[in-house]
């Protein structure tokens, strides 16, 4: 099992933190196809925007009052904790059919909503859902982007890849290339 960033293969916006991270998956991958004669799954997995004690100490919060954060970090409210994405694995380990789910990688809340499990909060975050929606929303606002918007516009662009997404990808570019010309 290999921890990524990320349920896709588009670049991550740096060079060496991409390199790394679909290293992971493509490790996963190739470890899949290499050990599968003994009997041996090997897949990847993904946790969303994580309150990892290193962002907790970012935001000046505990696990305690994380949401306290979110006044800094609106997106920060769909943080899910480390015990998260441990339940996704636990719940690989107890999968009897989990070698279905070699070589590829999988998002902490793809497999909380197959699996159900939830967080230690009792929530059941889903960063990914959360992040279509507020692209989404950017999109549907028809406004010159904020800053904060064109990190999150430029993070979508490379993780489209989807044909069925070509028209969202489409509109970010144009929206993108409007306020860098602006």
């Amino acid at each position: 099992m290999e921890i990524t960033d990320g349920d896709f293969l588009g670049y991550r916006g740096n060079l060496f933190y991409d390199l790394v991270k679909v290293g992971v998956i493509r490790l996963a991958y190739d470890m899949s196809w290499d050990l599968r004669a003994h009997d041996v799954t090997a897949l990847a997995v993904t946790p969303g925007f994580l309150r990892s004690e290193a962002v907790l100490d970012h935001f000046g919060v505990t696990e305690t009052n994380w949401r306290d954060a979110t006044e800094k970090d609106p997106h920060f409210s769909e943080s899910e904790s480390p015990a998260f994405v441990g339940r996704a694995v636990a719940a690989l380990a107890a999968d009897p059919d989990v070698r279905a789910k070699a070589g590829r990688v999988w998002a902490s809340w793809t497999l909380a909503k197959e699996y159900g499990f939830k967080d230690a909060d009792g929530r059941q975050p889903d960063w990914g859902g959360y992040f279509d929606r507020t692209v989404g929303d950017i999109l549907d606002r028809g406004e010159p982007p904020t800053p904060d918007d064109r990190f999150l516009l430029e993070m979508r662009r490379f993780q489209i890849e989807d044909p069925d997404r070509k028209d969202q990808a489409e509109r970010i570019t144009a929206l993108l290339d409007d306020a860098h010309a602006g």
